[in-house]
């Protein structure tokens, strides 16, 4: 995992992931090595040119002592592009361009990392400045002005600008669209039933049944309700029957038998 995948969020996908194009190296040299040159072909001039006019003594040792600082300064020049080659070479391999589907990030720095990024909405505009050496090698510059103070954000000899400039615009659209859309509020979820131990351990145990299919059922009719009557020439039977028996006096069978007769 580089140090640009650690600043990624959760959830955050990464579109396009992009380098300084591998001529970045070979400008910085370059610029040394086109000085170096400039003064060595200079020197050159002044030692087998105007020397060679037959000029004064002391002008061939002015001569003398320019070309002597011409070669220092050659040397020195061939110096500097030596380490500038090996120094820009060390910041190509740690600098990255990532172009995620939230923001555009640039992450730099060789010992004290620097990483910068500009999310997509708040980007204005975007530029592409693409020099002729780039249209031959495929590079350019992509400049990002955004709405914050910096208002700026430059990648560098990015490897494909144009390319990365569509899909910057295609992520940019389709990060519009998610804020712009509204969701709906998902539905409340129902607690679920607390259990006992001693219900858990039921459940468990107990197979479960196949299901049955329960036809429906019909209505019971009510019964009728017992005429009043039948009732009581039972009951006139039972105090009849005690009678018969001695159990009653007929005093006493007359008595409930009235009373009865009272309750119709």
């Amino acid at each position: 995992m580089t140090y640009a995948d650690s600043l990624l969020a959760a959830n955050e996908r990464v579109l396009r992931r992009e380098r300084q194009h591998w001529m970045f190296p070979i400008l910085v040299a370059g610029r040394w090595v086109a000085i170096a040159v400039v003064v060595f072909v200079v020197g050159f001039l002044l030692a087998n040119v105007v020397k060679s006019n037959g000029t004064g003594g002391a002008v061939n040792s002015l001569l003398d002592l320019l070309n002597s600082i011409i070669w220092i300064v050659t040397v020195l020049a061939l110096v500097f592009a030596a380490i500038g080659l090996v120094w820009s070479t060390i910041q190509w391999q740690t600098q990255e361009y990532l172009l995620t589907d939230r923001r555009v990030m640039h992450v730099k720095g060789v010992i004290n990392k620097q990483s910068t990024d500009s999310s997509l909405e708040n980007v204005t505009d975007a530029s592409i400045q693409v020099p002729w050496l780039g249209r031959i090698m495929g590079f350019g510059d992509l400049e990002f002005m955004t709405a914050a103070e910096s208002g700026l954000e430059e990648l560098r000899t990015v490897k494909s600008p144009v390319e990365f400039k569509k899909q910057f615009m295609e992520a940019k659209n389709e990060r519009l669209v998610e804020i712009n859309t509204p969701r709906m509020p998902s539905p409340p979820i129902a607690a679920p039933a607390v259990m006992s131990p001693s219900m858990v351990a039921t459940a468990q145990a107990a197979p479960a049944a196949p299901a049955v299919a329960v036809p429906p059922a019909e209505p019971i009719a009510p019964e009728p309700p017992v005429p009043a009557v039948s009732s009581t020439a039972d009951e006139l039977r039972e105090l009849a029957k005690l009678r018969d028996e001695g159990i009653l006096t007929p005093e006493e069978f007359d008595a409930k038998k009235a009373e009865l007769l009272g309750k119709l």
